[in-house]
């Protein structure tokens, strides 16, 4: 049998998360999604595209987790039920490894885009925010490339 520390797969059961730097339990799923805009390029007399083109950035998150008495996330500030939207910071959100304390992914300058929450009969409460966000990386901020490196990614 391996031992879970040792395996080098992630699953539910090995990632931390933590929001504006709080660590978050019990969640049930966390989705990131980057789309980079991309854009076919066409030369006339083709309708087969030559090229893609990446022309924008864009990037949400969503998290979905039971809804725990005094501590949902509205009640600590991470969601807004109105106008308190307008008071909102931007966050951070990070998920970091377990076992090893390494981080996996950090989504920076998170700002709330949409926030619902589902009460059934017998059944436990949840709720779900979605935000977007400004950059991801894996812990280390990523540098924009200097106009000699660009050139090279271009060759």
């Amino acid at each position: 049998m391996a031992n879970i520390a040792k395996t080098s797969t992630h699953a539910g059961h090995t990632i931390r998360l933590k929001i504006a730097g709080q660590e978050v339990g019990r969640a049930q799923s966390f989705d990131g999604r980057t789309s980079f805009g991309q854009e076919a390029q066409y030369e006339i007399g083709s309708i087969m595209p030559q090229e893609h083109t990446p022309l924008r950035y864009e990037g949400t998150v969503s998290f979905d987790k039971f809804k725990i008495r005094k501590k949902a996330l509205a009640d600590i500030g991470l969601a807004s039920l109105g106008v308190g939207i307008l008071k909102m910071n931007v966050i951070d959100i990070e998920i970091s490894d377990k076992f090893t304390g390494d981080i996996v992914e950090v989504y920076r300058g998170c700002a709330l885009q949409e926030y619902s929450r589902n009460y059934r009969a017998n059944a436990i409460s949840g709720e779900n925010a979605t935000w977007a966000y400004l950059s991801c990386d894996n812990g280390t901020v990523e540098d924009l490339p200097t106009a000699t490196e660009y050139q090279n990614l271009l060759n």
